[in-house]
């Protein structure tokens, strides 16, 4: 059952749901918006064929600081976002996390992703900027929409992954075979 914005202020109310910080603009009808954080990575193009099952990660990203005066995307270009919003999410909810239909509709793109019961920390998602030109980012602008289920009792194994307790933008982890 998708959370209505009385049903997600209420599990924040009760300690439930950790927002942080959490803007009263940010809660929607249903779902929850959150602002790009301080930092974005990008890829590092060497030209050379990646092995995500060997190399390391930080090889092929460089993070950088948002500034004042935001950050310019290259055309074209996939990027890593944070969330400047930590959550701590209950045992018993998940989310959906999708980009909102405004910055959508300047040519930004993100695969769905899902935030797993028990996760706890920010948000880091790959966003695709599919425009030629290029764009300046800011700190701050509203990017991601949060919308958050109930699973059917609390899940046996909340989340405990790689990616627990994370702060910053986030770097893919090598993948298994």
């Amino acid at each position: 059952m998708l959370l209505s914005d009385k049903a997600i202020r209420s599990l924040i109310r009760e300690g439930k749901l950790i927002i942080d910080p959490l803007y009263e603009d940010s809660i929607r009808e249903n779902g929850v918006d959150m602002r790009i954080g301080p930092e974005i990575a990008f890829p590092i193009v060497r030209g050379e064929v990646m092995d995500p099952t060997k190399d390391d990660p930080s090889l092929h990203f460089t993070v950088r600081r948002f500034s004042d005066e935001g950050i310019i995307i290259p055309g074209n270009t996939s990027i890593l976002l944070v969330t400047e919003e930590y959550i701590k999410m209950p045992d018993d909810v998940a989310a959906l996390c999708g980009l909102r239909s405004s910055i959508a509709r300047w040519g930004f793109i993100a695969a769905p992703t899902l935030v797993d019961a028990g996760f706890e920390g920010q948000l880091t998602i790959e966003v695709m900027w599919t425009r030629p030109a290029p764009v300046r980012l800011y700190r701050g602008i509203r990017f991601l929409h949060v919308v958050f289920f109930r699973t059917e009792g609390k899940v046996e194994r909340p989340y405990s992954g790689a990616y627990q307790g994370q702060r910053g933008v986030t770097l893919p982890k090598r993948l298994e075979k």
